[in-house]
């Protein structure tokens, strides 16, 4: 992993300055190539090909292509002896060499040969352009601003603002920060700058830019043999784990206690020579009641280490350390994010770059193998779609999910369109933003416009459970669960691989019913296919603990340890010019209510708290 900016011109103290915001993705080596059109820089963490020769940014043998890139091929030795076999020569071990001769001999055709997790960039002289690519699922982020027939890009936004730091707030995506607790699509929260979506490039020629989309993941159930699917599922989980654990150096894993970090260690505990090293986290909390409700998963994580006879590293979080990391977070964050998982992923990152420089995680085995409790809601409204109309507005039915303050779930199941369905499940439940918010900055029909327009297009599967997956994966787990691994991880230099996003299960996952990742039976169970498929890598006490999801205490730290953080932070006379934006004596009375217990609200308080923070590191 590593770092990459550019810019279409020459400027190297530009570039330098740029790179030196990004000098914790690499902090093996770093270096700056530049001519009269455009001038690219690279930090290295090296992990495949240690030597110089991999250093970056690499030329081909003739210096007419340049790349600057960050990530893993993990096919790089198989695409490396076909072109071997066609004649082409190589000068390096690296993964990077073998992009670049690719791109020589095939162009833009050869980005969907890569399977791994990538963003790169390639002056190409004899082309007189730059191109510029992001892998299929987005792993590793890419950002741009394009102005004045001129192109800047780089692996991280504040990079950007760095170098150009009169950038205005784009008021759609405060909108969307402050619904979801995230920023999705392409928008960023400067406006101007962009993210380069999944699976597209970009190619910059004589100050025209073009984004050309050369891979699109698609979630559509098809028809299979439940019996062959198994065993696919079984041998293919095991080849891209094999797969990843490619590389000069050893490679660790973040266990959860969930199946899905187990089946990793199981498979890994297999193809390596020596234990592996794992990393979890717990609270530390007062009450036995509270252990067990916030750490049981993490005490399932110190078993399944043992039965795997893993070098298992365990990770304290108290109330403390959120505070004294929490400005270190929003800073690497880039933009506001308000999951309150952040500041662990943070702290175990940092436990683990003092023994690996690599590991592997769970991410995307929920959305891919159908694990998250949500989705049986999602069963059970696409069974419900299928009754007869007449059946499914009898107004009895109605009053009984009245009478019981079930009104939302009725509301769900008879949804009027897919895009207020997946709202419902994406939205923050606890307060509108119009509730805090000055009503000249907030628009709910801007918000429903922009989320029309980016997330509809993924509602084109066969059934609504395939649809909301889809759209989760290209909105929630791309910029809110990718993006945080990536900066957390990263932060501290060490890569994060997940195995589960890897092309050929998303491959796979196409070919797994419905009922066979969730079951309407078994609502408290989902992965149904996985688990039958891995029964023999999952222990007992794996396999009879149910989901829980990973919940943390902010909700009682706040009302404690965290007060004093949160009265100073929620203050109007914390960003003094933020009092255009945010109604301070609505906020004031949320946290009250908060802290008495009268309404719920810790998601709400965190979200306007990490805004609050963000402002005052990039705006100060």
């Amino acid at each position: 992993m590593c770092g990459i900016s550019g810019i279409t011109t020459k400027n190297e103290s530009l570039v330098k300055k740029m790179i030196l915001n990004t000098s914790h993705r690499g902090p093996d080596s770093s270096g700056i190539y530049s001519d009269n059109a455009v001038t690219l820089g690279h930090c290295r963490l090296s992990i495949i090909d240690l030597s110089s020769k991999a250093n970056q940014p690499m030329s081909n043998d003739n210096d007419s292509l340049i790349i600057s890139y960050n990530g893993e091929i993990y096919n790089f030795l198989e695409i490396k002896s076909d072109l071997e076999k066609k004649g082409v020569n190589f000068n390096s071990n690296s993964d990077t060499e073998v992009i670049l001769k690719l791109y020589e001999r095939e162009g833009l055709n050869s980005f969907s040969k890569l399977r791994g997790i990538f963003a790169f960039s390639i002056w190409d002289k004899k082309e007189d352009r730059l191109i510029v690519a992001r892998d299929p699922l987005g792993v590793k982020p890419l950002y741009y601003f394009f102005h004045d027939n001129k192109l800047i890009f780089s692996s991280e936004l504040k990079a950007i603002y760095s170098v150009i730091p009169n950038l205005e707030i784009d008021e759609i995506s405060l909108n969307v920060y402050f619904n979801l607790g995230y920023i999705t699509g392409s928008n960023t929260i400067w406006k101007g700058v962009k993210k380069l979506l999944p699976g597209n490039t970009i190619v910059f020629s004589k100050g025209n830019m073009k984004i050309n989309k050369y891979y699109s993941v698609n979630i559509d159930t098809k028809d299979h043999e439940k019996k062959l699917i198994k065993h696919e599922i079984s041998e293919t989980l095991n080849n891209v784990v094999k797969d990843q654990l490619v590389g000069d150096v050893p490679v660790g894993l973040f266990l959860s206690g969930g199946i899905d970090s187990t089946l990793l260690l199981g498979i890994m505990s297999k193809f390596t020579k020596f234990p592996v090293n794992t990393f979890s986290s717990f609270f530390e909390l007062d009450s036995e009641y509270d252990n067990k409700k916030f750490n049981s998963d993490f005490y399932i994580a110190r078993e399944t280490a043992k039965h795997y006879g893993s070098i298992h590293h365990e990770v304290k979080i108290t109330e403390l350390d959120l505070i004294e990391n929490i400005e270190k977070v929003v800073w690497h964050m880039d933009e506001p994010a308000s999951n309150t998982t952040l500041i662990t992923n943070y702290i175990l990152a940092k436990e683990a770059s003092k023994y690996v420089k690599v590991v592997m995680s769970g991410e995307g085995g929920d959305e891919v193998f159908g694990g998250y409790h949500r989705y049986h809601s999602y069963r059970i409204i696409d069974y419900w779609q299928k009754i007869p109309k007449m059946f499914r507005e009898n107004k009895l039915i109605f009053k009984l999910f009245d009478i019981f303050n079930q009104s939302r779930k009725i509301n769900r199941l008879n949804y009027d369109n897919l895009l207020d369905l997946y709202l419902s499940f994406a939205n923050n439940q606890e307060y509108k933003p119009s509730e805090f918010l000055k009503s000249e900055l907030y628009s709910e029909t801007d918000y429903l416009n922009f989320m029309q327009e980016f997330i509809t297009p993924f509602f084109n599967k066969k059934s609504t459970f395939d649809s909301l997956i889809n759209a989760e994966i290209n909105s929630w787990m791309l910029d809110d669960y990718i993006n945080r691994t990536d900066k957390m991880t990263m932060a501290h230099g060490v890569e994060n691989r997940v195995p589960y996003l890897d092309l050929d299960i998303i491959n796979l996952s196409s070919k797994i019913k419905p009922n066979w990742k969730y079951s309407l039976l078994n609502k408290k169970r989902g992965k149904r296919l996985l688990v039958d498929s891995m029964i023999e890598y999952i222990p007992s006490n794996v396999f009879s603990h149910p989901k829980k999801g990973w919940v943390s205490p902010i909700s009682k730290w706040i009302r404690k340890g965290l007060r004093d953080l949160v009265n100073e932070t929620l203050n109007e006379n914390y960003n003094p010019d933020l009092k255009n934006i945010l109604n301070f004596k609505k906020i004031n009375a949320m946290v009250d209510d908060h802290m008495s217990q009268k309404r719920y609200g810790a998601e709400t308080i965190w979200m306007l708290l990490k805004f609050q923070l963000w402002y005052k590191t990039f705006k100060k």
